[in-house]
Order: C-alpha cells, then sequence, then structure tokens
C-alpha cells in the first residue's frame, strides 16, 4: 500500500511541512493585506480631504477679500449720505419695521445703495434694521427662491451672527441665507444715541462650489466608500456619485445611522462650519483580504505542487531507483548470481555504503564458493 511504502513515509512529512508553511504564510500575508488595505483606506481619505479642505481654504480666502472690500464700498457709500439714524415706521414683505436713515435720507425699499455696490463689487448687499432684539432686511439685493428681494426677512434669530451683532462686534465668515451658503461680513451701525445698533451693515457672495462639487462627485473610498460634504445645518450638499453613493438618501442614511459594518469619518472644515464625511464598508476590507488570500493560497498550492514534484524527482531517482537495483542485486545474489556490476559503490552517500557493502557480501560468497569447488 502507497501508505505504507517508503515513497509515502519520505513524502508525507515534506507534504505536512509544506502545507503548514503555506497556511502560515496564507495567514501572516492575510493580516498584513488587511492592514495595507485599511491604511491605503485611510491614505485615500487623507489625500482626498486634504485637496478638499485646500480648495475651502483658498475659496475662503480669496472671496473674505472681496467681502471686506465690499464691505468698505457699502459704508463708503452710506457715510456719503450722512449719519445714520431710526426712521419712520414702514412696511417691508409686509411686516412693520421702524426705517433705517442715513443723512435723513431713509433706505426702506430704496434699493440704489445696495445695487450700486454690488454693481461695482458683485456679491450681494443688504442694510437691516433693528426690530426689537431681531434685524429685518429693509433694502436687500439677496434674491429669494422665486427671485423677488428678500426685503422684510429676518436675521436668522439663532444664527451665530446675531449673537455677535448683540455684543457690538463685527462677523466675517460663512453663513447660510435663506438655504445657500454665503461668505458674508456684517458690521454693526450705532446712531450714537444708545448702547444697542439700529441696524447691520451685510456684503456677502454666494459660495460658486462648483469645482468641489465635480472633486467630489468623482471621489470614492475603496470600491464602495463615499465622500459627501454637510452643511452649517447637516444638509448633505454634494456626495460621491459613484454606485450606491450616488442615491442620496442612502448616503444620509449611512452618514445619520453610522451602521456597524460601515466605517464613518467626520472632519470639521475650518471657517466654514461644513463637515466632510468619509465612508466605506468594512466588507470591501473583507472582500479584498479574500481576494487576495485565494491568490496566495493558490500561488502556494502552485509552490507544494512544484516542491512535491521535485522531491518525488529527487526521490524516485536518488533513492527508490538505486535501492530497488540493489534489492535486484541480492535477490540475485539470493540465487548464486554473483557476478552483477553494482554502480551505486560509486556512491559517496548512504547508498553507496549499502552498495560497497552488498558487493564486498558478493564477493566473499563468490570466494566461499570458489573454496567449496576447489575440495
Amino acid at each position: 500500500m502507497f501508505k505504507d511504502s517508503l515513497r509515502a513515509r519520505l513524502l508525507l512529512p515534506v507534504l505536512a511541512l509544506v502545507l503548514a508553511a503555506v497556511v502560515a504564510t496564507v495567514v501572516t500575508l492575510a493580516w498584513v493585506e488587511a492592514n495595507r488595505v485599511r491604511v491605503q483606506a485611510q491614505n485615500a481619505i487623507e489625500n482626498q480631504s486634504r485637496g478638499l479642505l485646500s480648495i475651502f481654504s483658498v475659496t475662503h480666502s480669496i472671496m473674505l477679500d472681496r467681502v471686506r472690500s465690499s464691505m468698505h464700498l457699502l459704508r463708503q457709500e452710506t457715510d456719503e449720505l450722512g449719519a445714520p439714524s431710526v426712521g419712520q415706521p414702514i412696511t417691508v414683505g409686509g411686516r412693520q419695521v421702524n426705517d433705517l436713515q442715513f443723512g435723513g435720507k431713509p433706505q426702506g425699499n430704496q434699493f440704489q445703495v445696495v445695487d450700486s455696490v454690488t454693481a461695482i463689487m458683485g456679491g450681494t448687499a443688504t442694510l437691516f434694521t433693528a426690530a426689537g432684539d431681531d434685524f429685518v432686511r429693509v433694502t436687500t439685493n439677496v434674491k429669494k427662491d422665486n427671485g423677488d428681494r428678500a426685503v422684510g426677512t429676518m436675521l436668522d434669530p439663532h444664527g451665530q451672527v446675531i449673537g455677535e451683532m448683540h455684543k457690538g462686534l463685527s462677523f466675517y465668515g460663512v453663513v447660510d441665507i435663506l438655504g445657500s451658503p454665503y461668505v458674508t461680513g456684517y458690521e454693526p451701525i450705532y446712531d450714537g444715541k444708545g448702547s444697542k445698533p439700529i441696524g447691520l451693515w451685510y456684503v456677502g457672495y454666494k459660495t460658486d462650489l462648483e469645482a468641489l462639487d465635480k472633486v467630489i462627485s468623482n471621489s470614492s473610498v475603496l470600491d464602495s466608500g463615499f465622500i459627501a460634504l454637510l452643511d452649517s445645518k447637516g444638509k448633505l450638499r454634494f456626495h460621491s456619485n459613484s454606485g450606491a453613493a450616488a442615491d442620496p438618501a442612502f448616503v444620509n442614511k449611512i452618514i445619520q445611522e453610522q451602521p456597524s459594518d460601515w466605517t464613518v469619518q467626520k472632519r470639521d472644515v475650518p471657517d466654514w462650519g461644513f463637515t466632510l464625511v468619509a465612508a466605506y464598508p468594512n466588507s470591501d476590507i473583507s472582500d479584498a483580504i479574500i481576494r487576495q488570500t485565494i491568490w496566495i493560497s493558490l500561488a502556494g498550492l502552485v509552490i507544494c505542487a512544484l516542491l512535491l514534484g521535485l522531491q518525488y524527482f529527487l526521490i524516485q531517482s536518488r533513492v527508490l531507483q538505486p535501492i530497488k537495483r540493489l534489492t535486484e542485486v541480492a535477490d540475485a545474489l539470493s540465487m548464486g548470481k554473483m557476478n552483477n556490476v553494482i554502480e551505486e559503490v560509486k556512491l559517496k552517500d548512504e547508498i553507496g555504503t549499502l552498495a560497497k557493502a552488498i558487493a564486498r557480501l558478493s564477493n566473499s560468497v563468490r570466494l566461499a564458493m570458489e573454496r567449496l569447488s576447489k575440495r
């Protein structure tokens, strides 16, 4: 039987050793691959995030310079009219508030100042009047969704700007205005009679994030992950546009629920109040490990087969065939045939030692037989 043969006893330990080495190699490389894929995913996230944050930073810096220049022009225009003061009650956009005046000239529902500023600088401009603790737009070229001027609308009472205005501080930064992000500047207006501002100067530019949209749309993480951007109110603005990530409902679900089988990373965007989100399913890493493990296993099996084939050839040519020839010589010697040529005596290994012993035995038997024949 094969399992009892010398061939099996020589090959099976080699097979066991090679298989153990293959299994150990597969396990080790699978672990290494898992770490490599995780590092690859993290590097992809870092590189893409760094690029996006750079675009945000440059955009913010350029637009903020324009905002400051525009604010300077708006204040110059109103200063030329005269000192600010509280005017008579008027109705703007269906809301009754006190008018805002410069040099005694009412500004409510008058758009010459704000339009002259944006005609030169672009963007948008607004004059607010104080209404209790709130501020209402009395003249503006900020447009509502229907295209009408947003007169009569209020500064967000829960936003970050109004708190700064009540403190008498200026504000320059990104603000959500009627559902769209603007890079803005706000400064309080005082009439010199009280400690509370009677209105606000505002200038701003609606952010053109088309470049970001293109970059994020073409981005991805591993096979099925995505990059997404949330605004200051948590609204999904942009997201990758590949696979399941092309569905905004799916992207929102992953971001909000953060399921255990996904890795979700969030990063604040400085100066914008936005949140950059990178996410990928853990199955992407598992799939990569499985694919790599299959290739490693196949390569290991091929190497194992080659090693066994080489071992079989060496055992067959260096061990089994010489032993077979020596066995034939021993059989012939047992039947009185003593003139066999034993080539294996030339070998320097154990087979050669055995062959020399058989050759001596053959010679001894031949000599003994010759003595017996002479008596």
